[in-house]
């Protein structure tokens, strides 16, 4: 029986260009103070997320990343509003304003990031980061992190079935505390020996940790790699574009 070949989904689309966006989107929008400025960035990335939401399979997982940032935006409006004086707990319009424009603030950036970086996972952007001029040591730490942390839960995941195995349950006291502080000094012996167990296997396969990786997308001039001129001709056009759009809407508000 033929085995069938395994399809690779494509690679995204230009993700320098993306994750340039969702970083310089991020920066502009937790520099903003006013909430009308807020409510346009906000207006910009629920557009984006709608997008990402029509073109990506996994509504579901995007609309529960969302999920996850409102549940910590809830938090804050359960201890921010609220101070504590000698009348007792009571309301605080200062901190009601407060979590008001974190709310806008985080709520902003995450459908911005969300919807820009939608179908690339943790090695494409540190692939992208690294043709942005990241240095190529940390893009393939993050690389790596994202990879070898399921793995290191998973080991985790194992000592604590087997302590339970054993009958142990995690308690007040002094002995759970000694136990579950010997869980973290195995947890992190495993990810020592790991990392040089992967070390050597990277070693022996060719990796050479002082060469920086090879982009994907280059230019050779006098022999020397660069980015391409397209590529950062049309970031800055994108970067310009979405700038002019921004202040042409919340000049519309303030006016």
């Amino acid at each position: 029986m033929n085995a069938h070949p395994q399809t690779l989904p494509p690679p995204p689309r230009a993700p320098r260009l993306r994750l340039a966006l969702a970083v310089i989107a991020s920066t502009i929008i937790s520099l903003l103070a006013d909430p009308r400025w807020l409510v346009v960035g906000l207006a910009g990335g629920a557009a984006l997320m709608s997008i990402a939401l029509w073109q990506s399979s996994e509504r579901l997982h995007l609309l529960r990343r969302m999920l996850v940032v409102n549940l910590f935006v809830a938090m804050l409006w359960l201890t921010l509003p609220w101070s504590l004086s000698l009348d007792g707990i009571t309301a605080s319009a200062a901190g009601r304003e407060l979590a008001g424009l974190i709310s806008l603030r985080t709520n902003a950036i995450a459908l911005w990031c969300i919807g820009l970086l939608t179908g690339m996972d943790a090695f494409a952007i540190g692939r992208a980061a690294a043709g942005l001029g990241l240095p190529h040591k940390m893009a393939r730490l993050l690389t790596l992190m994202v990879r070898y942390f399921s793995l290191l839960d998973d080991s985790r995941r194992r000592i604590d079935r087997a302590m339970r195995a054993r009958g142990f349950q995690a308690r007040c006291d002094r002995r759970s505390v000694q136990v579950l502080a010997q869980q973290v000094a195995l947890l992190l012996v495993h990810a020592m020996l790991r990392a040089e167990r992967i070390g050597i296997a990277m070693r022996a396969r060719g990796f050479a940790p002082h060469v920086a990786p090879r982009p994907q997308t280059e230019d050779r001039i006098a022999g020397r790699p660069r980015p391409a001129m397209g590529q950062a001709a049309t970031l800055a056009f994108a970067v310009l574009l979405a700038s002019t759009s921004i202040v042409g809407a919340g000049w519309l508000l303030i006016t």
